[in-house]
């Protein structure tokens, strides 16, 4: 039974004018090449985007009747923003982890097991 996994791409911050369409094209590129290896190795990616890190909102769940917090942190202790991630599903853990290592990043990828009711004990 395929698993899912998500990988978060953790990268420096950076001026999104400063990249240029030689930039752009590699890392698109590199992330099609991700894509193709994950459905070879009879797998899938389900979903993939970027995160506008700049807009990003901690929120604290409302409790006792009182509403909500949404501000504009304090997030993860870190130099580095999420910029982007790919949900992922294959069979073999092993070989998800091996193929997130192609994940295109200036920075580094962080590498989650999605939690789902299988894994929940019964």
């Amino acid at each position: 039974m395929a698993k899912q996994y998500l990988a978060v791409i953790r990268e420096s911050e950076f001026d999104p004018k400063l990249v240029t369409e030689k930039m752009w094209n590699d890392a698109m590129a590199a992330h099609a090449a991700l894509a193709a290896a994950v459905e070879e190795a009879g797998g899938s990616v389900l979903f993939s985007g970027g995160l506008d890190a700049g807009n990003a909102v901690a929120i604290t769940p409302g409790s006792d009747g009182k509403p909500a917090v949404f501000s504009d942190g304090p997030f993860a202790e870190t130099k580095e923003i999420n910029h982007g991630f790919h949900l992922l599903e294959l069979p073999d853990e092993a070989d998800a982890r091996a193929l997130a290592t192609m994940i295109h990043s200036g920075g580094d990828v962080e590498f989650y097991p999605v939690m789902t009711e299988a894994d929940e004990p019964r």
